[in-house]
């Protein structure tokens, strides 16, 4: 450990000998204590999440600070703070333990540990990783993206480190001037100027405001990574190669899974939603309740843009959006347009996977996040699933996409909303303030009318105070979601038998 300060020490050959094992050993080291966590996951996931250490978990996920509005993929609850910190602590001790005060070797201790983090964070974002296999009934933005955030921005730090501590040595050794114009150290500030616009564009604020600029800069950006990796240092290319390989099996894999179809486009003025049929003449349609990617060629070469599969069968399948980014509004002028089609995502979608086993279920939707709860209904009516449904919208107008399925619900009509951090639904803080939409305009009536905002924590206790297993799913606002888990983690404290499956997507 560092006990005195840092020596640009003159090692001889057999002493930088010693230091490279050293450094092999830390990136061996994060790549076992990443197998190790990945194992542990899938013990936990599968065998040891029940019983008391099911409650501890709802205990962790208890949040630190106050405030309304969580976002997704920041650290925000006592567990998360947890395994961020501990793995953040980890990579750092791995980096300092063998320094013995030489500057070097903390420099690139810390670019070896960002190194061999890449593979399993390449891994994570994969839209066909296995290691959501771990994981099959998760969300599609659900905690296996959330690692991939978190990775991704400490392994921003690590580097971050590394490139601070090399200038600090090129500038106090006058080497400024010549190492930067070399290929090596040309290829490292590449890559970190590469890995600084991919952590940019990643930020919640970035991400939704021009998602379709974070989108390609992923995509472009991940592939040039690697290879300046490769050519910066020689001891990061055993991370490297395999790097590549999982984004060549990845785009292999999306392009296999891709369809170019046609899609029939129509708007409904009273409410601003799009409603999307696509023809799968040649392959089976994705499943309602899972989620795809749609590109447009005609207004954008690359960018794909996530829509909900609401109804699928007969070679066709049916998905609805809001008219709220630029992709959408484009949309709205036109009719007929050639489209590629990826997905379905999220889990394996309206599947008995999910609620095997369970006795009741609890649906709770916000806007058009009852595009996600809806074939839910349907598939749980058709299967004899003691279920109940809350979809709370803006206006009556906003259920006539929903045809017959509106039935199955008990709509609470908010009367406004305020565009904010929108999950499955882009009504982030409704607001009660008229719900006299005409009621009328509906062909089929739902099972109740409601004003305001419904009492989901009335809703969950009434739903899970009765003997037997109890699933409950939303997809709607962050605070919606929020609060239904809050509902639920009383409830799951006490010993209930009771899941909570919250539905994230689209940012």
């Amino acid at each position: 450990m560092m006990l005195r300060p840092l020596l640009y020490k003159d090692l001889n050959e057999s002493q930088k000998e010693l230091r490279r094992k050293s450094l092999d050993f830390i990136g061996y080291s994060v790549l076992f204590s990443q197998l190790t966590a990945l194992v542990y996951v899938c013990i936990y996931a599968n065998f040891l999440r029940r019983g008391a250490v099911r409650r501890l978990e709802w205990r962790l996920r208890h949040r630190i600070l106050g405030g309304k509005t969580p976002i997704r993929g920041k650290v925000q609850s006592v567990g998360a703070a947890v395994v961020y910190w501990s793995w953040a602590g980890l990579m750092v001790w791995l980096c300092v333990k063998d320094v013995d005060h030489d500057y070097l070797h903390l420099t690139k201790a810390f670019g070896m540990a960002a190194a061999a983090s890449l593979p399993l964070n390449v891994l994570l974002g994969m839209k066909y990783s296995p290691l959501k296999l771990v994981f099959p009934n998760c969300s599609y933005e659900g905690p296996v993206n959330v690692v991939h955030q978190w990775l991704g921005n400490q392994m921003y730090l690590l580097l971050t480190v590394h490139a601070c501590l090399y200038l600090k040595f090129f500038w106090d050794t006058s080497r400024m001037k010549t190492r930067l114009l070399e290929t090596d150290v040309l290829c490292g500030v590449c890559a970190f100027g590469i890995m600084t616009m991919l952590v940019t564009s990643s930020h919640p604020l970035v991400r939704k405001s021009f998602y379709s600029v974070f989108y390609n800069l992923h995509i472009i950006l991940s592939v040039l990574l690697p290879p300046l990796l490769y050519f910066h240092v020689s001891h990061s290319r055993p991370y490297m190669i395999p790097t590549v390989g999982m984004l060549i099996v990845d785009r292999v894999l999306r392009v296999m899974f891709t369809v170019s179809t046609t899609a029939t486009i129509s708007l409904d003025p009273q409410s601003s939603i799009l409603d999307i049929s696509v023809s799968f003449p040649h392959k089976p349609p994705p499943s309602a309740g899972s989620h795809v990617l749609l590109n447009v060629p005609s207004l954008s070469l690359w960018t794909k843009n996530p829509f909900t599969v609401v109804e699928s069968g007969n070679g066709h399948v049916r998905m609805v959006a809001r008219v709220r980014g630029n992709l959408t509004k484009k949309l709205t002028k036109l009719t007929k347009v050639p489209i590629n089609i990826e997905g379905g995502y999220g889990g394996h979608g309206v599947s008995k996977e999910l609620v095997g086993g369970v006795d009741r279920v609890l649906l709770i939707a916000g806007g058009i996040g009852g595009a996600f709860t809806l074939p839910w209904a349907r598939y749980l009516k058709a299967n004899g699933v003691d279920a109940r449904f809350l979809w709370a919208v803006p206006k009556v107008g906003d259920l006539l996409w929903a045809g017959d399925g509106v039935a199955l619900a008990e709509v609470y009509i908010t009367g406004g909303h305020r565009n904010g951090e929108g999950g499955c639904g882009d009504e982030e803080g409704m607001e009660l303030l008229d719900a006299g939409s005409p009621r009328d305009a509906l062909s089929i009536p739902p099972l109740r009318f409601g004003s305001g905002r419904p009492d989901v924590r009335r809703a969950v206790r009434e739903v899970v105070g009765r003997e037997g297993r109890v699933l409950v799913m939303v997809c709607g606002p962050d605070l919606m979601a929020e609060d239904v888990k809050n509902a639920v983690r009383s409830h799951a404290l006490t010993g209930r038998n009771v899941t909570l499956h919250m539905e994230a997507f689209g940012h």
